[in-house]
C-alpha cells in the first residue's frame, strides 16, 4: 500500500474514531449554549417580549410562539443526538 492509501484507509479512519464522540459533545454544547446566550441577553428579550404585547398582529400576549420555539429547539437537539449517537455506534466496530 502507499504512504495515501495507509493514510485514507487506516489511519484516518482510526483517528475519526476516536475524535468523534468529544466532538459531537462539543456540537451539541456549542447548540445549546447559542441559545442559552441569546437569552441572557436580557434587554434584548424584554424590547422583543414588549414589542410581541404591544403588537398589531390580532395575537398580541399570546404565549403560544414561545412553546413552538421551545418545541422547534427540542426536536433540532433530538434530531443531532440521535444522528451523532448512530454514528458514534456505527463506527464503534471493535469494542
Amino acid at each position: 500500500m502507499s504512504k495515501s492509501e495507509v493514510f485514507f484507509k487506516v489511519k484516518l479512519l482510526q483517528m475519526i474514531k476516536r475524535i468523534l464522540p468529544p466532538m459531537s459533545n462539543e456540537i451539541l454544547t456549542l447548540v445549546k449554549d447559542t441559545s442559552l446566550a441569546r437569552i441572557i441577553a436580557l434587554q434584548e428579550v424584554i424590547w422583543a417580549g414588549q414589542a410581541f404585547m404591544k403588537g398589531s398582529q390580532g395575537i398580541s400576549g399570546a404565549i403560544w410562539p414561545l412553546f413552538f420555539t421551545a418545541i422547534y429547539y427540542l426536536i433540532c437537539n433530538g434530531i443531532l443526538t440521535l444522528l451523532l449517537g448512530g454514528l458514534e455506534k456505527k463506527l464503534n466496530f471493535f469494542r
